[in-house]
């Protein structure tokens, strides 16, 4: 671990975010087979062209994940690090209203359905909780989003649960939305301290995993399905008992599943292929590419953790020029600048 600089693991979160979103885009939906098939291994950016999610990316650019992750950010740094569930359904229709390439085609389920609602000035509180389909609000794009809830408070859990829950009511309104971004932001907040291990994030997930499913209990609507916190488990324990990390990505693709979209599993593949990886920022992104599933979503979490937890150094730099040169659109400097600067006000002794 390298000298602490907030900045730097704020920058590098958000970064790390993005190449992690924009390598496993080529392969978003195809099984490991099918990725081993047809890249060997991405170990690098790829051509998009094939796939029926993204055909028109760029190689290298990111998706609608990294955007709606950008446009969040932005709503918290208007609101001075005090967003409002106002304010986190505003950032939702500025997504799909700023980024055209992405909405509505990359629009999930639950989102799409939020949007609709919002254009509409319905109440985002009431929105986040409709039920009526079995996957509404258990889909992982609240944790897509998150990663300044935990970039703002570093090293404070609670802090991090607070914003992250206003984050998620606008679309995630259930038991699991609620876990699966409490324990993200708690991740990224856990990581975001001066020293951190593997076994402290992995300690901050469980921990907000657990204080979102109680919120979600007492205020939104109870989804079925099993726990965001006991899919973390299953995780966990498929890769303590793995020799190596290609073992591990198998075992946690059998005993987790990558084949949806659910909140439980992106959080649980997540966390996986971070703690195989013992934390290294270029094995957890490779691994979250080639599982399979929704990989882009899978890189661009694990990037948010990985990022807050090895800063800017941590990034293979193989994928930085690349990466810069096409998402050229994205100012990752200024977004980091300002998100440091709230940080820094929320720690009572400035580092």
């Amino acid at each position: 671990m390298h000298s602490y600089d907030l900045y730097d693991r704020v920058l590098g979160s958000l970064m790390t975010a993005g190449i992690g979103d924009a390598l496993g885009a080529p392969a978003e939906g195809f099984s490991r087979q099918e990725i081993a098939d047809t890249f060997g291994r991405i170990v690098k950016f790829e051509d998009a062209s094939h796939n029926a999610i993204s055909p028109d990316n760029l190689v290298g650019e990111v998706t609608d994940d990294t955007s709606q992750m950008i446009e969040m950010a932005k709503a918290v740094i208007r609101a001075g690090g005090n967003l409002t569930v106002d304010g986190a359904g505003q950032a939702l229709l500025n997504w799909s209203r700023n980024w055209p390439k992405y909405y509505p085609r990359n629009a999930g389920g639950t989102t799409k359905h939020v949007i609709l609602a919002l254009e509409r000035g319905e109440d985002p509180v009431r929105i986040g909780k409709l039920g009526k389909l079995p996957y509404r609000g258990a889909t992982n794009g609240a944790v897509m989003r998150v990663a300044a809830a935990g970039l703002i408070h570093p090293g404070d859990l609670d802090g991090a649960c607070r914003t992250a829950i206003t984050m998620t009511v606008p679309s995630h309104g259930t038991q699991h939305g609620f876990g699966g971004a409490c324990a993200v932001a708690c991740a990224i907040a856990g990581a975001m301290q001066e020293s951190p291990s593997v076994w402290q994030v992995l300690k901050a997930a469980v921990y907000g995993a657990k204080q979102g499913q109680a919120y979600g209990e007492r205020h939104g609507r109870v989804a079925q399905g099993p726990s965001v916190a006991y899919k973390i488990a299953q995780a966990a324990e498929a890769v303590f008992s793995s020799a190596t990390r290609e073992e591990a990505e198998q075992r946690v693709q059998c005993a987790v599943g990558c084949d949806s979209y659910s909140v439980q599993i992106t959080v649980a593949v997540v966390l996986g292929m971070f703690a195989a990886a013992d934390g290294d920022t270029g094995k957890t992104l490779e691994s979250c590419a080639n599982i399979g599933g929704d990989t882009d979503t899978f890189g661009c979490v694990a990037g948010m953790i990985a990022g807050a937890f090895n800063g800017c150094d941590g990034i293979p730099q193989n994928l930085i020029q690349p990466f810069q040169q096409t998402n050229t659109h994205i100012d990752f400097q200024r977004l980091a600048g300002e998100l440091t600067q709230i940080a820094r006000e929320n720690i009572p002794q400035s580092r």
